[in-house]
């Protein structure tokens, strides 16, 4: 395996473009869930589950990379964008929140950890397998890493757009910071370990 710190972060500009075909049906889903607006936790949770039952939608959006986590745009327009997620082992994002966007996020291959953080210490543990899935509103925190398959995948939609996510990291004097990253740009694995 390649070691953390020689991997370059996937920049936004290598995943702006999700084939029409696929974009333009799950559009169509999105429209039938809700015409207009954002939608909200219960209706990302539907969306990410119909998409997650046909497989023909994500599949081949499926990219397997030892060296990093890798992500692709499936959908978006001004009011959701959706992501297929793959993810190999000593894969993670770190502790971070997606700023004003709620989420839904469905693991449909493999297995892959959510933690949230318990103050004063530790991480509450979730293990999602095909068909687990978990929603948050704005400011939820969390970091998810890969645990089963090669890849392990994941549906993410966030409404409105992701378009800023909060990093959270220890500084040199041991004090946590929350750094700002665009919603397009890779999080790099494991920036708090609890």
């Amino acid at each position: 395996m390649v070691p953390r710190e020689a991997v370059a972060r996937q920049e936004w500009w290598d995943v702006l473009r999700p084939p029409a075909d696929l974009a333009h049906q799950c559009g169509q889903l999105v429209s039938k869930l809700q015409p207009s607006g954002a939608l909200d936790q219960p209706k990302l949770s539907r969306l990410v589950r119909s998409i997650g039952e046909q497989s023909e939608l994500w599949q081949s959006l499926v990219v397997v990379d030892p060296s990093r986590r890798r992500y692709r745009l499936l959908y978006e327009d001004d009011r959701i964008d959706i992501w297929v997620l793959s993810w190999m082992p000593g894969q993670g994002t770190g502790f971070h929140d997606h700023d004003h966007s709620e989420v839904a996020l469905m693991c449909v291959q493999g297995t892959v950890v959510e933690r949230q953080m318990l103050l004063p210490s530790g991480a509450a543990r979730v293990e999602m397998s095909p068909g687990h899935c978990r929603t948050g509103g704005a400011g939820y925190i969390h970091a998810v890493d890969h645990k089963e398959g090669e890849p392990a995948v994941t549906l993410h939609a966030y409404s409105p757009p992701l378009i800023h996510v909060g990093q959270y990291v220890v500084n040199e004097a041991g004090i946590l910071e929350r750094k700002i990253e665009h919603g397009r740009r890779e999080l790099m694995d494991h920036t708090i370990q609890i």
